[in-house]
């Protein structure tokens, strides 16, 4: 009846709260990219493929998608106020890091893949870092190496690639025998940022040229298929090796990887005899045809790298009819390079070309059932009933990417690939019964048209065209129908515990009626024992 009610227990020590989670995409699946148009655009195949992500930048749009390996979903989209530079990178903050082109900035270098700035997003778009790099004699292009950049954290570098433009006078003293006044000549040049925006390294090829020489050290300047235009080189890739602080440069028009020794003093373009022996090496010409990403791979027994071969030798070598089928027999490959180790110390001789050893990962002949195995006879053919996409054999006149994952020639290892004229996306597997990356486990395609017309990046296109309707057909290079609408520079390929991909949030819980209140009770304490 009295309720006497017991001391309450004195209060508990305070919980310690937890650490803090490290930031994480909200993957909200706004746009489902497959289903009633899944001949067309999407997920065209998803069969076994490793869980994670890919970050890609189509090239006539100014987003980023962030892609469900596993579902095809684009989980998360950038929206970003210029169309691409062509690289883009994903941080483990998950914040992008982005070559962009902004239009509206004076062009004194004129070149295919120009961008003039590099800037830092976080998940939301906001704008982190941004460093503009286009001017009377310098301009962004193409590719950049993060390195340790971190804007959030305010250190480290990263290594961009840049065009530096010379004078017709400064190139003729170089051995350069065709230069028209208005345009001079480009050389190629790498820059090492550090997050307030300052140089810190540079590099340029104009102090490592020759006139006909074959010196695996320096660079013929009136070598390639460029050998007649002011973008003589045109580098479109560039990585650091950081096991061998080495950088390794890829130039399309000469048909070569140059390697970079990161060790050596900081340049100025015009250094003469005083010039360090930094270009430790130079491959390709003769086997490469204007390829595109170079990869480091690791490895003890010399300095290995992939490139996506794309096999055009020159310019008018391949074409393609008003459908947008080839008329003509150009093929890709994607390749396994390996220098070996002498190429490293410039104590040692020089090895020649021969001691160079080239592997093919996957070419033309690899599937000859297609990527679909639809019976179509074609690498790829796309249709939404009454028109057709084709894509065959395995070609990308320009752009394409190809990341391998695990070691080379095993179990468990595969190829992430971008078609990048197509925008054709597809990992192939090892097949150790075939000795071959012929296990296809996914096809992507990249979805939309550009409804701007060609060459004019657009926002937002991906979440207005669900529909069937397919990729046009561009000029690209000079050669029409050569691309489609849906094109992309590259892909990267990101396992699921780095991007840390979020689910949204499920709705709140209807609130809890309070219990209805006690009784009153005497707090009985015992004070005087007798």
């Amino acid at each position: 009846i009295v309720g006497c009610q017991p001391p309450s227990p004195p209060p508990a020590p305070p919980i310690a709260p937890p650490p803090p989670s490290p930031p994480s995409i909200l993957c909200t699946n706004p746009v489902p990219v497959q289903g009633g148009c899944a001949a067309s655009l999407g997920l065209l195949k998803g069969d076994g493929q490793e869980a994670g992500y890919l970050l890609i930048t189509p090239h006539t749009s100014t987003d980023v998608y962030l892609v469900d390996a596993s579902s095809g979903d684009i989980t998360h989209t950038w929206r970003t106020p210029y169309g691409t530079g062509h690289a883009v990178y994903l941080t483990a903050d998950n914040d992008i890091v982005r070559l962009e082109n902004d239009l509206e900035l004076e062009a004194n270098i004129s070149l295919r893949g120009g961008a003039s700035t590099i800037s830092v997003y976080d998940d939301a778009g906001e704008l982190l870092f941004r460093k503009v790099i286009k001017n009377e004699t310098h301009r962004l292009h193409h590719q950049f190496d993060m390195h340790t950049f971190d804007a959030r954290a305010g250190n480290g570098t990263l290594f961009a690639l840049a065009a530096y433009k010379l004078s017709c006078e400064e190139a003729t003293e170089l051995g350069r025998t065709s230069c028209k006044e208005e345009d001079g000549l480009y050389v190629e040049a790498v820059l090492e940022i550090d997050t307030a925006g300052d140089v810190v390294w540079e590099w340029y090829m104009s102090n490592h040229v020759c006139d006909g020489c074959d010196n695996l050290t320096k660079v013929p300047i009136n070598s390639g298929s460029g050998k007649q235009q002011a973008d003589w080189v045109h580098a479109n890739s560039l990585v650091y090796d950081a096991e061998k602080d080495v950088l390794l440069m890829g130039g399309a028009y000469t048909n070569e990887v140059y390697v970079i020794n990161h060790t050596s003093p900081s340049e100025t373009p015009l250094m003469g005899d005083g010039a360090p022996a930094s270009l430790l090496y130079r491959f390709g010409a003769g086997r490469f045809g204007e390829q595109y990403d170079v990869r480091v791979l690791s490895c003890e027994d010399g300095l290995c790298f992939t490139v996506f071969n794309n096999g055009r030798y020159e310019k008018s070598g391949c074409s393609f009819d008003g459908n947008g089928v080839q008329e003509t027999d150009c093929s890709s490959e994607v390749l396994l390079t390996t220098l070996p180790l002498a190429v490293l110390d410039p104590s040692q001789a020089t090895p020649p070309a021969t001691e160079v050893v080239v592997q093919t990962l996957f070419n033309a002949s690899t599937l000859p059932d297609g990527l679909l195995g639809d019976g179509s006879g074609k690498f790829l053919r796309l249709t939404n009933g009454s028109d057709v996409r084709e894509l065959d054999p395995f070609f990308s006149l320009i752009l394409a990417s190809a990341q391998l994952v695990g070691e080379p020639f095993t179990n468990g290892s595969y190829l992430s690939v971008m078609v990048g004229t197509t925008g054709t996306l597809f990992e192939a597997y090892w097949d150790a019964s075939g000795l071959a990356y012929s296990d296809v486990r996914l096809v992507w395609q990249v979805p939309g048209e550009n409804p701007l017309g060609s060459g004019k990046p657009g926002p937002g296109k991906a979440p207005n065209v669900l529909n069937c309707t397919l990729p046009g057909l561009q000029k690209l290079s000079d050669t029409p129908n050569a691309g489609w609408t849906t094109r992309a520079f590259n892909a990267q390929r990101y396992s699921p515990d780095i991007v840390g991909c979020q689910p949204p949030s499920p709705p709140p819980a209807p609130p809890i009626a309070p219990p209805p209140p006690s009784p009153p009770s005497i707090l009985c304490t015992n004070p005087v024992p007798v």
